[in-house]
């Protein structure tokens, strides 16, 4: 896993980057295509592990379960 940044990202940032990856992925997947960039899979579904924490914590609880998360995966991979 490459290392990690912090993004400031608006709630509608988030859910806008979320639905458009998802479409793009899904055509890709409908034409029968190869990913140019499969770890995208990867990708969107830790953007929707992020989106699922903040739709049920303030920001702040969001952003520490997130970093939590973030440091064990780091952990794992070491």
């Amino acid at each position: 896993m490459a290392e990690q940044i912090s993004i400031p990202f608006s709630w509608d940032d988030l859910c806008d980057i979320i639905h458009y990856a998802e479409w793009k992925v899904e055509e890709v997947d409908e034409a029968g295509c190869e990913l140019e960039h499969p770890n995208i899979r990867e990708v969107l579904k830790r953007l929707k592990y992020t989106q699922s924490r903040m739709r049920y914590s303030s920001t702040e609880e969001a952003q520490k379960i997130i970093d939590k998360e973030v440091t064990r995966n780091l952990n794992r991979v070491k």
